[in-house]
C-alpha cells in the first residue's frame, strides 16, 4: 500500500496547521492501516502568532521546521512529493491553509495557490488521486478545481454561519458548497475529493473533531478500495 501524504502548513491554528485536527487525522489514518509520509513547504510562514498572548509576533519561522514538530521530525519538503509515490493527500486545517498554502487570508476571492502547492498537487487532479481536506484546507480543493477548469466540485466548509467568506469564495470559483455536520464527510465521487468541516464549527469538541477525521478516512478508504489502490 502506498502511503498517504499528509501536507502540513506549520504548527498552530492561527499561523499553521490546527494541531487537534492534525493529530486526529494521523490517528485515524493509522487506525485504518495507512502508512503516512509528512510534507510541508520549505519557506517562511506568512506570519507568526503568539497563541498564548493572542497577539501577532515579530518572529520569523519556517513552515517545514514548524510542521516537523507535529511529524516528530520525520518530514520532507513539499518539493519531494511525487504523485507516483503516494495513494492520496490529506490536509488538516488551520489558518496555515489560508496563509501559507494559499493567500486567501489576504486576497479573498482573488486568492491563488502557493506555487509550490500548485506544482505538487495539480498533477493529482489529472489522475484523480484522492484528496482529503479538513476545516479551512478545502480552500486548496476549491482552488485546485478552479485552476483545473473544474466546475461544480462538491466541497464543504460546514455551514454558512461560520464559513461565509470561504463559502462565498468557493461559489465565485465555480464550485458547490454542501452544508455538512461537524462529524460527517462531504464526498465528491466524480472528482475524488473529500472534505470535513472540523473546527469550522468553532464550538466543536475534540471528540467531534476526531469523529470527523474518522469519517474522512473512512471515505478515503472507500475511494481507494473502489479504485483498487488500497
Amino acid at each position: 500500500m502506498k502511503p498517504v501524504a499528509v501536507l502540513l502548513s506549520g504548527c498552530g491554528v492561527i499561523d499553521g496547521s490546527e494541531i487537534t485536527e492534525a493529530a486526529g487525522l494521523i490517528i485515524a489514518l493509522s487506525q485504518a492501516g495507512f502508512p503516512v509520509r509528512f510534507f510541508a513547504p520549505d519557506r517562511a510562514q506568512h506570519d507568526v502568532f503568539d497563541h498564548a498572548r493572542h497577539l501577532p509576533s515579530e518572529a520569523s519561522r519556517n513552515i517545514l521546521a514548524e510542521s516537523a514538530r507535529i511529524a516528530r521530525g520525520d518530514i520532507q519538503p513539499l518539493s519531494a512529493l511525487k504523485e507516483g509515490d503516494i495513494s492520496a493527500v490529506a490536509l488538516p486545517g488551520g489558518m496555515g491553509a489560508a496563509k501559507n498554502l494559499t493567500d486567501f487570508a489576504s486576497q479573498g476571492t482573488s486568492a491563488k495557490l502557493a506555487q509550490d502547492v500548485s506544482q505538487a498537487l495539480m498533477p493529482l487532479i489529472g489522475v484523480k488521486k484522492p484528496l482529503l481536506a479538513l476545516c479551512a484546507a478545502p480552500l486548496i480543493l476549491g482552488l485546485l478545481a478552479r485552476d483545473a477548469g473544474i466546475r461544480g466540485a462538491r466541497i464543504t466548509f460546514g455551514h454558512q454561519a461560520e464559513g461565509a467568506d470561504m463559502i462565498h469564495a468557493l461559489h465565485e470559483w465555480g464550485q458547490t458548497h454542501v452544508e455538512t455536520p461537524v462529524d460527517v464527510a462531504c464526498i465528491d465521487l466524480e472528482h475524488r475529493m473529500i472534505s470535513v468541516p472540523a473546527y469550522m464549527y468553532g464550538a466543536a469538541t475534540p471528540a467531534q473533531i476526531f469523529a470527523g477525521c474518522q469519517a474522512g478516512v473512512t471515505a478515503l478508504t472507500r475511494l481507494l478500495t473502489a479504485s483498487g489502490a488500497a
